[in-house]
């Protein structure tokens, strides 16, 4: 039996179609109540979560059925990083252009991985 692919971002994109034709953000901001002041309504920061966590699901899972592991923010291996430690690894990685080729500076075997992870091997030109 074939196992379902891992949800991708194109799979959040489907999620945020439902969570907007159940109308969450609308309901849970007519039970909470508008808030002087706020910038962002308690539904869009409900929704906002919802999907936080599902994308960061994905390369957990991958980390785990793999067994590779990332650095964390102290550089011990962890399989549970998050997304936003994710993107942070990327920081110093950069594109260059020499000669009309593209080279991508300071990618590590950590971001290869963690490129891996994230399905985007043809954004740092290794497919």
């Amino acid at each position: 039996m074939k196992t379902p692919p891992d949800p991708q971002v194109h799979d959040l994109g489907l999620v945020a179609s439902v969570l907007g034709r159940i109308r969450l953000v609308e309901s849970v901001d007519r039970l909470v109540g508008p808030r002087p002041g706020e910038k962002v309504s308690t539904g869009m920061a409900l929704k906002a979560a919802i999907l936080n966590v599902l994308e960061e699901w994905a390369p957990r899972r991958r980390l785990d059925e793999t067994g590779s592991s990332l650095p964390n923010q102290k550089g011990r291996p962890t399989q549970r990083p998050t997304l936003r430690w994710v993107f942070q690894l990327f920081l110093w990685v950069r594109l260059a252009w020499l000669d009309d080729r593209p080279l991508v500076l300071n990618l590590a075997p950590r971001h290869e991985t963690a490129v891996r992870l994230l399905g985007a091997q043809r954004y740092y030109l290794l497919e």
